[in-house]
């Protein structure tokens, strides 16, 4: 008997171990599922009728997070206007944004397409009521009752488009340089003097093209191919669009960006506007 018991009793000890690890495997795992449940975000409840809906809140300051493809493409005008005295002092100096107007869109989906070719561009500077910083009396095409324009226009050619229709009516100046292809951004800038006293109100920024015969000189939900390159479009384009915009007026709506005041301008004083226009 004795030698019996001397056999099983190893035997014994090492179920006894095995079974006491057993147990401490169990407990380990209930305490890990314990913890995870406690851890793990309790799902809201459905509201009660009569009893407001759970509301989640994002702390000041951190964005809400953007589904990618949501981000969007934006295009920013950002103007430079000095005011200038005939001795050179500073008269204004302003900076403000604008932005992209409907003709603006169309000429881009257009260009995307294929359809339209850029020409060159112009910079225009007129009020937004009473007088402008320039003025000219004309008579316009077919008419013969006169009439008069508040705008200064800065043109890279007086002989071609925008300024051949333009500154049939406008006062215009030659010169405007354009900086920055092939980079995130162009700068459009140039001077003009004017010719009256008044005020800068309104600028925008202002586009020739050439768009494909086939689609019959107008833009189009279908349209045409046109393979005419950017520099033969400059001496053939006959047709100008807005690109950019914006007025310059302390009546604002609600939420909107504040912009500055008029920009005052007497006649004699050099005016030199420039923007930058860009896209993310």
């Amino acid at each position: 008997m004795n030698r019996v018991m001397n056999l099983l009793l190893p035997l014994w000890s090492r179920l006894s171990l095995a079974a006491f690890a057993l147990v401490l495997i169990v407990a380990a795992g209930q305490v890990a599922f314990a913890q995870q449940a406690a851890a793990k975000p309790q799902s809201a409840s459905p509201a009660r009728a009569g009893q407001p809906a759970a509301q989640t809140e994002t702390a000041v300051g951190e964005a809400t997070p953007t589904k990618p493809g949501q981000e969007g493409i934006k295009v920013h005008g950002h103007w430079v206007i000095d005011v200038r005295n005939p001795d050179g002092s500073l008269a204004q100096h302003r900076e403000f944004e604008n932005s992209l107007v409907n003709g603006g869109t169309q000429v881009l989906s257009q260009m995307l397409a294929g359809a339209v070719v850029p020409g060159n561009w112009a910079v225009l500077l007129g009020p937004s009521s009473g007088n402008g910083p320039c003025s000219n009396t004309y008579v316009p095409t077919g008419g013969t009752t006169s009439a008069t324009s508040e705008i200064c226009e800065v043109v890279q050619s007086l002989t071609t488009a925008p300024a051949l229709g333009d500154c049939l009516q406008n006062i215009c100046a030659a010169g405007l340089t354009i900086t920055g292809p092939g980079t995130v951004s162009i700068l459009l800038a140039g001077t003009i003097v004017s010719n009256q006293t008044g005020t800068i109100g309104v600028v925008s920024t202002e586009l020739a093209y050439c768009i494909s015969p086939a689609s019959a000189g107008a833009f189009t939900t279908t349209p045409a191919p046109y393979t005419v390159s950017p520099a033969a479009c400059v001496p053939a384009a006959t047709q100008s669009s807005s690109f950019t915009s914006t007025a310059l007026t302390t009546v604002l709506k609600p939420g909107a960006t504040p912009t500055p005041n008029p920009i005052p301008v007497t006649a004699g004083q050099t005016i030199l506007a420039s923007v930058t226009i860009s896209f993310s």
